[in-house]
């Protein structure tokens, strides 16, 4: 039973770190956009590096409670209390976590094996912007 806990909260911890590369994906979009408007990027570029920073955090409390619960079966009881809150700080935070997470399969879709750390040409990032907006659900008029 601690293996399925385990492997579910390691589960969790994993979702969220995607969830992260698909907020981070989305500032990416964003630089792009506004390259030209330095004043609104800057304001967005603290806002997402705020939100990344709040959701690294969260995701390095998560693996250390896990790796105290593989130490001390006892302590899977923590993951029951554990809180992971997607994109805290944003003032549409269903919204953004959405997205990110359009971004992050689309990214999987339109550049399969490709690492993460890899920076993006222009026309890298329009082209996955394009495919994930086909994805987005757009609202009843």
């Amino acid at each position: 039973m601690i293996a399925k806990q385990i492997a579910d909260f390691s589960q969790k911890i994993k979702q969220n770190e995607d969830l992260l590369y698909g907020v981070a994906l989305f500032f990416e979009a964003i630089a792009h956009l506004y390259s030209s408007q330095t004043a609104e990027l800057e304001t967005y570029r603290k806002q997402f590096r705020n939100i990344i920073r709040l959701g690294n955090d969260t995701v390095e409390r998560a693996v250390a409670v896990m790796e105290r619960a593989k130490q001390n079966p006892d302590k899977a009881q923590l993951f029951e209390h554990f809180s992971f809150v997607p994109c805290l700080g944003h003032p549409r935070p269903e919204e953004l976590a959405e997205r990110a997470r359009i971004l992050v399969d689309t990214y999987e879709e339109v550049f399969p094996g490709r690492p993460r750390g890899q920076s993006f040409r222009t026309d890298e990032i329009m082209r996955l912007m394009e495919a994930a907006a086909a994805k987005v659900p757009h609202p009843a008029s």
